[in-house]
C-alpha cells in the first residue's frame, strides 16, 4: 500500500511540494488510539459522533426549545476552539446498520423464520436505498506537545457531550479504530471495500494508519472534478445570499438519495474583535454618507437622498452591532463545503444538479470549487481540517438555522420487532416493547386501515422472535 501512486497535476502542496501519494494527500500526521489526531504540529483533534432527536415532526414550541439549546451550544465555543460539523451519506459494505437478529429455534418453525429473516434483510435493503447517514463534530485545539492537549481535549469533550445531553441527544466518543473507520468509508464511495486494521498491524507490517484507509489512487487533474478510485466526485461551497435563512435548507440537502458529504467549518470570532469591526464598518458607512450629502449639496438636490444599498448597509450594521452588544449573539466565520460522489460522471452531474435546485430554492448558490477539488474533499474528511478559505460571517442565530436534526431512529440492538418504516427517514423501525419505557401497544385507525393485519403480524413476530414467551389472546369474536 506504500506505493499507492496518485496522479495529480495544478497547484503545489504546501510551500512548492507536491503530494506523490494517496497517503500524504490525506491531511494529518498521527492517529492515536484513544482518537487523538495531530493534524499537524501544534493542533489536535477529536471527534464526537451524535444521533438524531425529533426536529421536524416537534411542535413551534419544542422546535423553539430545540433552536435556543442548540443556539447555547455554539456559543460554548470560543475563537481558540474551532470545530467542524459533517453530515455524511455513504452506502456501507453491509447495505444498512441495521440487523435483523431473529435466531433459529431448531423447532418445526425454522423454516419460517428463515424465509420471514429473509423478507425483512430485503425490506431493510430497500429502507432508504441503503444510504447511511452518519453526524460528527470534530474540535481542536492548539497545543504545542500531545500531553499539553490530552486534557484540554478531554474537558472539552466532557462539555460538549454534556451539552448535547442537555439537548436530549445521545453522544459517544469516537477512538482511533472508529475514526479512521469514518475517514476510510469516505475515502471509498459506493462501500465496496472494507475496512480491515488493527493496532497490531502497524508494529508487524511497518506501515502507518493512512495506509490502512486511503484508495488505490487520487485523480485530481481536472479542474471541477476528481477521482477516487473508480467513483467521481465534485466539492462546491454554498455562497450564501439570503437575508434569511430557513431550517430546512440542510435537511433538504441530508433527505437526497445520494452519496455526499455536508461539511460547516466554523470559527468563532473574538467578541471584542467582533464588536470592533462592526463599528469600524458602521463608521465607514457614515463617511460614505457623509460623501453622498456634499455631492447632493453640490449638484443641488436633497442631501437626505441616499443610494439605497448605502441605507440597507446602515440599518443591517446597526442590527448587528445590537445583537452583539445587547443580545446572547456572538460572530461566527462560516465555510459550507458540499461534497458529491457518484459512480459515473453522468450520474454525478444529475446530483449536481439536484443539489444546486435545493440551493437555489432557498436563495443561495452553490459554487464549484475550481482548481481546488483537493483542497475540498479533504477539508470534508472528519479530521478538523479546513483548507478552502472562503468564509462568511454569520451570527449565532443564523449559524444555528443550519439545524442538524430531524427526526429520531428507533432502532434496537439484539432481538426486536419490525415495525414498519419511519415516514421522513425512510428508515425501517426495531424495536423490542419489552425495553422500553411503557411497553404496552394500542392500534388505532380507521376501518379497513389493516389493524388486526398489524396485530396478527406482531403476534407472528412475537412467537417467531420469542418461542419461550406465552402469548395470551382474549378474543371474543373469535378472528384470531
Amino acid at each position: 500500500m506504500q506505493g499507492k501512486q496518485k496522479p495529480r497535476s495544478g497547484p503545489a502542496r504546501g510551500k512548492g511540494r507536491a503530494a506523490l501519494s494517496a497517503q500524504q494527500t490525506v491531511p494529518y500526521v498521527e492517529m492515536l488510539k484513544d482518537g487523538v489526531c495531530r493534524v499537524r504540529d501544534g493542533y489536535y483533534t477529536k471527534t464526537i459522533a451524535y444521533e438524531d432527536i425529533n426536529y421536524s415532526v416537534a411542535s413551534t414550541e419544542d422546535q423553539t426549545a430545540i433552536f435556543n439549546g442548540w443556539c447555547s451550544f455554539l456559543n460554548y465555543f470560543d475563537s481558540a476552539l474551532p470545530f467542524q460539523l459533517s453530515f455524511v451519506n455513504h452506502r456501507s459494505r453491509g447495505g444498512s446498520r441495521y440487523k435483523v437478529n431473529i435466531p433459529m429455534a431448531h423447532d418445526a418453525f425454522d423454516s419460517i423464520r428463515a424465509e420471514y429473516v429473509d423478507m425483512l434483510k430485503r425490506q431493510i435493503a430497500r429502507s432508504n436505498n441503503g444510504i447511511v447517514r452518519s453526524k460528527y463534530i470534530t474540535f481542536g485545539v492548539p497545543c504545542a506537545t500531545l500531553a499539553e492537549a490530552r486534557p484540554r481535549l478531554e474537558r472539552v469533550e466532557a462539555d460538549i457531550m454534556g451539552n448535547f445531553k442537555k439537548l436530549g441527544v445521545q453522544s459517544h466518543t469516537l477512538n482511533g479504530w472508529e475514526r479512521l473507520e469514518a475517514i476510510h468509508g469516505q475515502l471509498h464511495p459506493g462501500g465496496r471495500e472494507a475496512f480491515r486494521f488493527s493496532w497490531a498491524d502497524i508494529p508487524r507490517t511497518g506501515m502507518g494508519t493512512k495506509d490502512f484507509i486511503v484508495p488505490d489512487s487520487f485523480d485530481f487533474r481536472p479542474s471541477r472534478t476528481f477521482r477516487v478510485g473508480q467513483y467521481w466526485g465534485a466539492a462546491f461551497y454554498l455562497q450564501i445570499m439570503a437575508s434569511e435563512l430557513s431550517d430546512k435548507l440542510l435537511l433538504e440537502l441530508l433527505e437526497l438519495d445520494a452519496e455526499m458529504i455536508v461539511t460547516l467549518h466554523v470559527q468563532t470570532v473574538d467578541q471584542t474583535k467582533a464588536i470592533k469591526t462592526v463599528k469600524g464598518k458602521i463608521s465607514d458607512i457614515d463617511k460614505m454618507k457623509v460623501e453622498e450629502q456634499r455631492k447632493a449639496t453640490r449638484s443641488g438636490y436633497d442631501p437626505d437622498i441616499l443610494p439605497p444599498d448605502l441605507v440597507t448597509y446602515s440599518k443591517d450594521a446597526a442590527a448587528l452591532l445590537a445583537d452583539l452588544q445587547s443580545r446572547n449573539e456572538r460572530m461566527f466565520l462560516l465555510t459550507f463545503l458540499v461534497v458529491n460522489m457518484a459512480p459515473t460522471r453522468e450520474k454525478l452531474e444529475n446530483e449536481v444538479f439536484t443539489v444546486s435546485g435545493i440551493a437555489q430554492k432557498h436563495n443561495c448558490a452553490l459554487r464549484r470549487l475550481d482548481w481546488q477539488q483537493e483542497q475540498g474533499y479533504m477539508s470534508s474528511l472528519p479530521l478538523g481540517y479546513n483548507g478552502i478559505e472562503i468564509q462568511r460571517g454569520m451570527t449565532t442565530s443564523s449559524t444555528a438555522i443550519f439545524i442538524p436534526f430531524m427526526t429520531k431512529e428507533l432502532r434496537m440492538d439484539g432481538q426486536a420487532l419490525y415495525y414498519g418504516m419511519n415516514a421522513l427517514s425512510g428508515n425501517i423501525i426495531m424495536a423490542d416493547r419489552k425495553r422500553l419505557k411503557n411497553p404496552n401497544g394500542l392500534f388505532l385507525g380507521t376501518p379497513g386501515s389493516g389493524k388486526s393485519f398489524a396485530a396478527k403480524r406482531e403476534i407472528v413476530n412475537v412467537f417467531l422472535t420469542w418461542p419461550e414467551d406465552d402469548i395470551v389472546i382474549a378474543d371474543p369474536e373469535g378472528e384470531y
